[in-house]
Protein backbone atom coordinates (compact mmCIF):
# COMPACT_ATOMS: atom_id res chain seq x y z
CA UNK A 1 0.00 0.00 0.00
CA UNK A 2 1.20 3.49 -0.91
CA UNK A 3 1.25 6.53 1.33
CA UNK A 4 1.86 10.00 -0.19
CA UNK A 5 3.19 12.62 2.23
CA UNK A 6 4.19 15.38 -0.20
CA UNK A 7 3.47 16.19 -3.86
CA UNK A 8 3.61 19.13 -6.30
CA UNK A 9 0.88 21.77 -6.46
CA UNK A 10 -1.54 22.06 -9.37
CA UNK A 11 0.75 24.71 -10.95
CA UNK A 12 4.48 24.84 -10.24
CA UNK A 13 7.66 26.54 -11.36
CA UNK A 14 10.22 24.03 -12.60
CA UNK A 15 13.09 25.15 -10.36
CA UNK A 16 10.93 25.19 -7.23
CA UNK A 17 9.01 21.98 -7.98
CA UNK A 18 8.28 20.24 -4.63
CA UNK A 19 9.50 16.64 -4.35
CA UNK A 20 7.15 13.68 -4.10
CA UNK A 21 7.51 11.75 -0.84
CA UNK A 22 6.03 8.27 -0.89
CA UNK A 23 6.18 5.22 1.38
CA UNK A 24 5.09 1.65 0.63
CA UNK A 25 4.41 -1.49 2.62
CA UNK A 26 5.66 -3.55 -0.33
CA UNK A 27 9.23 -4.58 -1.19
CA UNK A 28 9.33 -2.77 -4.54
CA UNK A 29 7.92 0.44 -5.99
CA UNK A 30 7.86 1.34 -9.70
CA UNK A 31 7.87 5.01 -10.64
CA UNK A 32 7.22 6.48 -14.10
CA UNK A 33 7.49 10.11 -15.21
CA UNK A 34 5.31 11.05 -18.18
CA UNK A 35 5.39 14.25 -20.23
CA UNK A 36 1.79 14.33 -21.39
CA UNK A 37 1.44 10.75 -22.69
CA UNK A 38 5.16 10.27 -23.42
CA UNK A 39 7.08 8.21 -20.90
CA UNK A 40 10.34 9.93 -19.92
CA UNK A 41 11.80 7.53 -17.34
CA UNK A 42 10.87 4.39 -15.41
CA UNK A 43 12.67 3.42 -12.21
CA UNK A 44 12.31 0.68 -9.62
CA UNK A 45 12.95 1.33 -5.92
CA UNK A 46 13.29 -0.99 -2.96
CA UNK A 47 12.20 0.92 0.16
CA UNK A 48 14.24 0.35 3.32
CA UNK A 49 11.02 -0.21 5.28
CA UNK A 50 7.43 1.00 5.21
CA UNK A 51 8.30 3.87 7.59
CA UNK A 52 10.96 5.36 5.30
CA UNK A 53 9.71 7.73 2.61
CA UNK A 54 11.21 7.81 -0.86
CA UNK A 55 11.98 11.37 -1.98
CA UNK A 56 11.50 11.79 -5.74
CA UNK A 57 13.00 15.01 -7.16
CA UNK A 58 12.31 15.95 -10.80
CA UNK A 59 12.97 19.70 -10.69
CA UNK A 60 16.12 19.91 -12.83
CA UNK A 61 15.03 17.18 -15.24
CA UNK A 62 11.70 18.86 -16.00
CA UNK A 63 13.38 22.26 -16.28
CA UNK A 64 15.61 20.83 -19.02
CA UNK A 65 12.57 19.38 -20.83
CA UNK A 66 10.82 22.76 -20.99
CA UNK A 67 11.83 25.43 -23.51
CA UNK A 68 10.72 29.01 -24.08
CA UNK A 69 11.61 30.51 -27.45
CA UNK A 70 12.33 34.18 -27.98
CA UNK A 71 9.26 36.13 -29.19
CA UNK A 72 9.17 36.44 -32.96
CA UNK A 73 7.60 39.03 -35.23
CA UNK A 74 4.01 38.24 -34.23
CA UNK A 75 2.19 40.60 -31.90
CA UNK A 76 1.48 37.64 -29.58
CA UNK A 77 3.82 34.64 -29.28
CA UNK A 78 2.49 31.45 -27.62
CA UNK A 79 5.16 29.39 -25.85
CA UNK A 80 3.64 25.91 -26.15
CA UNK A 81 6.74 24.18 -24.75
CA UNK A 82 7.16 26.54 -21.79
CA UNK A 83 4.34 25.10 -19.67
CA UNK A 84 3.28 21.46 -19.85
CA UNK A 85 1.45 18.80 -17.84
CA UNK A 86 3.48 16.00 -16.26
CA UNK A 87 2.32 12.84 -14.49
CA UNK A 88 4.16 10.69 -11.96
CA UNK A 89 2.77 7.16 -11.81
CA UNK A 90 3.68 5.20 -8.66
CA UNK A 91 2.90 1.48 -8.44
CA UNK A 92 3.44 -1.27 -5.87
CA UNK A 93 1.87 -4.71 -5.55
CA UNK A 94 -1.29 -3.26 -4.02
CA UNK A 95 -2.16 -0.13 -5.98
CA UNK A 96 -1.24 2.61 -8.46
CA UNK A 97 -1.31 6.33 -7.75
CA UNK A 98 -1.12 8.93 -10.54
CA UNK A 99 -0.05 12.46 -9.62
CA UNK A 100 -0.63 15.03 -12.40
CA UNK A 101 0.61 18.61 -12.25
CA UNK A 102 1.48 21.54 -14.51
CA UNK A 103 4.99 22.99 -14.63
CA UNK A 104 6.02 26.44 -15.86
CA UNK A 105 9.69 26.90 -16.71
CA UNK A 106 11.39 29.25 -14.26
CA UNK A 107 11.50 30.21 -10.61
CA UNK A 108 9.65 32.66 -8.34
CA UNK A 109 10.24 31.67 -4.72
CA UNK A 110 10.48 28.42 -2.84
CA UNK A 111 7.13 26.67 -2.84
CA UNK A 112 4.54 26.27 -1.44
CA UNK A 113 3.08 29.55 -2.68
CA UNK A 114 -0.13 30.27 -4.57
CA UNK A 115 1.27 30.36 -8.10
CA UNK A 116 -2.18 30.08 -9.68
CA UNK A 117 -3.16 33.40 -8.11
CA UNK A 118 0.19 35.06 -8.87
CA UNK A 119 0.23 34.08 -12.54
CA UNK A 120 -3.45 34.92 -13.11
CA UNK A 121 -3.07 38.50 -11.82
CA UNK A 122 0.50 39.52 -12.71
CA UNK A 123 2.68 39.88 -15.78
CA UNK A 124 5.63 37.50 -15.66
CA UNK A 125 8.18 40.31 -15.84
CA UNK A 126 10.78 41.62 -13.41
CA UNK A 127 9.90 45.29 -13.77
CA UNK A 128 6.64 46.18 -12.01
CA UNK A 129 7.20 49.91 -11.42
CA UNK A 130 6.98 52.56 -14.18
CA UNK A 131 9.98 52.30 -16.47
CA UNK A 132 11.49 54.33 -19.29
CA UNK A 133 11.78 52.78 -22.75
CA UNK A 134 13.41 54.04 -25.93
CA UNK A 135 11.40 54.61 -29.09
CA UNK A 136 13.06 51.69 -30.91
CA UNK A 137 13.51 49.38 -27.89
CA UNK A 138 11.89 45.92 -28.01
CA UNK A 139 9.49 45.68 -25.06
CA UNK A 140 7.59 42.54 -24.02
CA UNK A 141 5.04 41.48 -21.43
CA UNK A 142 4.53 37.77 -20.72
CA UNK A 143 1.49 36.24 -19.05
CA UNK A 144 -0.19 32.98 -18.07
CA UNK A 145 -3.78 34.19 -17.54
CA UNK A 146 -6.38 31.98 -15.93
CA UNK A 147 -9.01 33.17 -18.42
CA UNK A 148 -9.13 34.77 -21.86
CA UNK A 149 -8.25 38.46 -21.60
CA UNK A 150 -7.99 41.51 -23.83
CA UNK A 151 -4.84 43.63 -23.61
CA UNK A 152 -5.60 47.35 -23.40
CA UNK A 153 -3.16 50.21 -23.98
CA UNK A 154 -3.91 53.65 -22.56
CA UNK A 155 -1.87 56.23 -24.49
CA UNK A 156 -0.84 59.70 -23.39
CA UNK A 157 0.44 61.96 -26.16
CA UNK A 158 2.69 65.00 -26.01
CA UNK A 159 -0.26 67.36 -26.55
CA UNK A 160 -1.82 65.77 -23.39
CA UNK A 161 -4.59 64.06 -25.33
CA UNK A 162 -5.30 60.40 -24.66
CA UNK A 163 -6.51 57.28 -26.43
CA UNK A 164 -7.49 53.77 -25.33
CA UNK A 165 -6.58 50.89 -27.64
CA UNK A 166 -7.79 47.28 -27.69
CA UNK A 167 -4.37 45.91 -28.48
CA UNK A 168 -4.40 42.08 -28.43
CA UNK A 169 -6.14 39.00 -27.05
CA UNK A 170 -4.47 36.41 -24.79
CA UNK A 171 -5.78 32.86 -24.45
CA UNK A 172 -6.56 31.19 -21.13
CA UNK A 173 -4.00 28.89 -19.48
CA UNK A 174 -1.30 29.41 -22.09
CA UNK A 175 2.12 30.98 -21.64
CA UNK A 176 2.28 33.85 -24.11
CA UNK A 177 4.22 37.05 -24.76
CA UNK A 178 2.79 40.25 -26.23
CA UNK A 179 5.03 42.77 -27.98
CA UNK A 180 4.28 46.21 -26.51
CA UNK A 181 7.21 48.10 -28.01
CA UNK A 182 6.71 51.85 -28.17
CA UNK A 183 7.05 51.97 -31.97
CA UNK A 184 4.23 49.42 -32.34
CA UNK A 185 1.95 51.45 -30.09
CA UNK A 186 2.97 54.67 -31.88
CA UNK A 187 1.81 53.40 -35.27
CA UNK A 188 -1.79 53.55 -34.05
CA UNK A 189 -1.71 57.35 -33.98
CA UNK A 190 -0.16 60.26 -35.82
CA UNK A 191 0.37 62.07 -32.50
CA UNK A 192 3.71 61.70 -30.70
CA UNK A 193 3.51 59.17 -27.87
CA UNK A 194 4.75 60.33 -24.46
CA UNK A 195 3.60 57.56 -22.12
CA UNK A 196 1.49 54.43 -22.29
CA UNK A 197 -0.05 52.01 -19.79
CA UNK A 198 -0.66 48.34 -20.56
CA UNK A 199 -3.12 46.11 -18.72
CA UNK A 200 -5.54 43.26 -19.45
CA UNK A 201 -9.28 42.91 -18.80
CA UNK A 202 -11.66 39.94 -18.89
CA UNK A 203 -15.03 39.67 -20.66
CA UNK A 204 -16.65 41.66 -17.82
CA UNK A 205 -14.14 44.50 -18.39
CA UNK A 206 -12.52 43.80 -15.00
CA UNK A 207 -8.75 44.39 -14.80
CA UNK A 208 -7.06 41.00 -14.50
CA UNK A 209 -3.42 41.71 -15.27
CA UNK A 210 -2.07 44.77 -13.43
CA UNK A 211 -1.18 48.06 -15.08
CA UNK A 212 2.37 48.50 -16.38
CA UNK A 213 3.47 52.06 -17.18
CA UNK A 214 6.07 52.91 -19.84
CA UNK A 215 7.54 56.39 -20.29
CA UNK A 216 8.91 56.94 -23.81
CA UNK A 217 12.34 58.49 -24.35
CA UNK A 218 14.14 59.24 -27.60
CA UNK A 219 16.51 56.56 -28.89
CA UNK A 220 20.18 57.63 -29.11
CA UNK A 221 21.76 55.44 -31.81
CA UNK A 222 25.28 56.51 -30.78
CA UNK A 223 25.28 55.04 -27.25
CA UNK A 224 22.12 52.97 -26.73
CA UNK A 225 22.37 49.18 -27.10
CA UNK A 226 19.31 46.96 -26.66
CA UNK A 227 19.32 43.54 -24.96
CA UNK A 228 16.52 40.99 -24.59
CA UNK A 229 16.62 38.06 -22.17
CA UNK A 230 14.47 35.32 -20.69
CA UNK A 231 13.85 36.19 -17.06
CA UNK A 232 13.47 33.81 -14.15
CA UNK A 233 9.65 34.03 -14.24
CA UNK A 234 9.39 32.47 -17.70
CA UNK A 235 8.88 35.81 -19.44
CA UNK A 236 10.99 38.13 -21.54
CA UNK A 237 12.41 41.48 -20.48
CA UNK A 238 14.60 44.02 -22.23
CA UNK A 239 17.07 46.62 -21.06
CA UNK A 240 19.22 49.41 -22.46
CA UNK A 241 22.94 49.86 -21.86
CA UNK A 242 24.16 53.36 -22.68
CA UNK A 243 27.75 53.51 -21.39
CA UNK A 244 31.07 53.26 -23.22
CA UNK A 245 31.62 50.34 -25.59
CA UNK A 246 34.77 48.61 -26.78
CA UNK A 247 34.88 45.86 -29.41
CA UNK A 248 37.76 43.45 -29.96
CA UNK A 249 38.16 41.51 -33.22
CA UNK A 250 40.67 38.69 -32.89
CA UNK A 251 42.14 36.00 -35.12
CA UNK A 252 44.02 33.23 -33.29
CA UNK A 253 46.20 31.84 -36.06
CA UNK A 254 47.80 28.43 -36.42
CA UNK A 255 51.01 28.06 -38.42
CA UNK A 256 53.25 25.29 -39.67
CA UNK A 257 56.79 25.10 -41.03
CA UNK A 258 56.91 24.01 -44.67
CA UNK A 259 60.05 22.65 -46.36
CA UNK A 260 62.03 23.72 -43.29
CA UNK A 261 62.12 27.28 -44.62
CA UNK A 262 58.60 28.76 -44.71
CA UNK A 263 56.14 29.47 -41.90
CA UNK A 264 52.64 29.11 -43.38
CA UNK A 265 49.36 30.08 -41.74
CA UNK A 266 46.89 27.27 -42.34
CA UNK A 267 44.00 28.05 -39.97
CA UNK A 268 42.55 30.78 -37.80
CA UNK A 269 39.91 31.06 -35.08
CA UNK A 270 37.93 34.26 -35.46
CA UNK A 271 36.28 35.95 -32.48
CA UNK A 272 34.53 39.16 -31.63
CA UNK A 273 34.04 40.33 -28.05
CA UNK A 274 32.28 43.41 -26.76
CA UNK A 275 32.71 45.21 -23.44
CA UNK A 276 29.72 47.45 -22.78
CA UNK A 277 29.19 49.72 -19.82
CA UNK A 278 25.68 49.67 -18.41
CA UNK A 279 25.54 53.39 -17.75
CA UNK A 280 24.57 54.57 -14.28
CA UNK A 281 22.09 52.36 -12.44
CA UNK A 282 18.94 54.43 -12.10
CA UNK A 283 16.92 52.45 -9.57
CA UNK A 284 16.57 49.24 -7.60
CA UNK A 285 14.38 47.90 -10.41
CA UNK A 286 17.13 48.65 -12.93
CA UNK A 287 19.57 46.69 -10.79
CA UNK A 288 17.14 43.76 -10.53
CA UNK A 289 16.85 43.65 -14.32
CA UNK A 290 20.64 43.53 -14.68
CA UNK A 291 20.96 40.73 -12.13
CA UNK A 292 18.31 38.68 -13.92
CA UNK A 293 20.09 39.42 -17.20
CA UNK A 294 23.43 37.98 -16.06
CA UNK A 295 21.69 34.94 -14.49
CA UNK A 296 19.69 34.20 -17.65
CA UNK A 297 20.63 31.35 -19.98
CA UNK A 298 18.98 32.99 -22.99
CA UNK A 299 20.21 36.50 -23.89
CA UNK A 300 20.20 38.49 -27.12
CA UNK A 301 21.84 41.66 -28.40
CA UNK A 302 20.11 43.68 -31.10
CA UNK A 303 22.86 43.95 -33.72
CA UNK A 304 22.46 45.09 -37.33
CA UNK A 305 18.68 44.97 -37.04
CA UNK A 306 18.48 41.37 -35.76
CA UNK A 307 18.59 39.58 -32.40
CA UNK A 308 21.95 37.82 -31.88
CA UNK A 309 22.39 35.22 -29.12
CA UNK A 310 25.26 36.11 -26.79
CA UNK A 311 27.41 34.53 -24.07
CA UNK A 312 28.64 36.57 -21.12
CA UNK A 313 32.17 36.33 -19.74
CA UNK A 314 32.18 35.97 -15.92
CA UNK A 315 29.44 38.57 -15.37
CA UNK A 316 29.13 40.19 -11.94
CA UNK A 317 26.98 42.93 -10.45
CA UNK A 318 28.53 44.28 -7.23
CA UNK A 319 26.74 47.51 -6.31
CA UNK A 320 27.97 49.78 -3.54
CA UNK A 321 25.18 51.00 -1.29
CA UNK A 322 24.53 54.77 -1.26
CA UNK A 323 26.82 55.28 -4.26
CA UNK A 324 26.37 55.88 -7.98
CA UNK A 325 27.02 52.50 -9.66
CA UNK A 326 27.78 51.32 -13.16
CA UNK A 327 29.14 48.01 -14.44
CA UNK A 328 31.01 46.58 -17.41
CA UNK A 329 29.44 43.62 -19.19
CA UNK A 330 31.65 41.62 -21.56
CA UNK A 331 30.05 39.30 -24.09
CA UNK A 332 30.65 37.44 -27.33
CA UNK A 333 28.28 36.18 -30.02
CA UNK A 334 27.26 32.53 -30.29
CA UNK A 335 27.41 32.82 -34.08
CA UNK A 336 31.16 32.94 -34.72
CA UNK A 337 30.60 34.33 -38.22
CA UNK A 338 29.49 37.60 -36.63
CA UNK A 339 33.21 38.22 -36.11
CA UNK A 340 32.91 39.76 -39.57
CA UNK A 341 31.35 43.23 -39.17
CA UNK A 342 28.37 44.20 -41.25
CA UNK A 343 29.23 45.81 -44.58
CA UNK A 344 27.18 48.95 -45.15
CA UNK A 345 25.93 49.11 -48.71
CA UNK A 346 26.28 52.32 -50.69
CA UNK A 347 22.92 54.08 -51.22
CA UNK A 348 21.29 53.92 -54.61
CA UNK A 349 20.29 57.25 -56.04
CA UNK A 350 17.55 57.74 -58.58
CA UNK A 351 18.94 58.90 -61.93
CA UNK A 352 16.66 61.23 -63.85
Amino acid sequence: MLSIRSKPDTLNYSLSLPPIEVASTQAQVTVKLLDGTTEIIEENYSPLNHFTYLVLKYSLLIDDLLTIDRPKDDLVTIHEQGCRTFTVSITDADMTVNIAFKVLKGFYYRQPIDLEFITSTNWLNIAILPQTVRTHQPVYLTAYPGESVTVKVYCLFEDNTTALLSYATLQALKLQTVDVSAYLVQRNSTKKLKQYTVYAVNSANKIILRKQVFVVEQYNHVVDEFFVFQNRLGGFDSLVMSGEQKETFKNETSTAIMQEEYVVEYAGTLSRSVKKNTGYIQSRQHRQLLIDFIFSKQRYHLLDGAFRAINLKDPAIDPTKNALNDFDIEFSYQDTMLAYPYIVQAPNFLKL
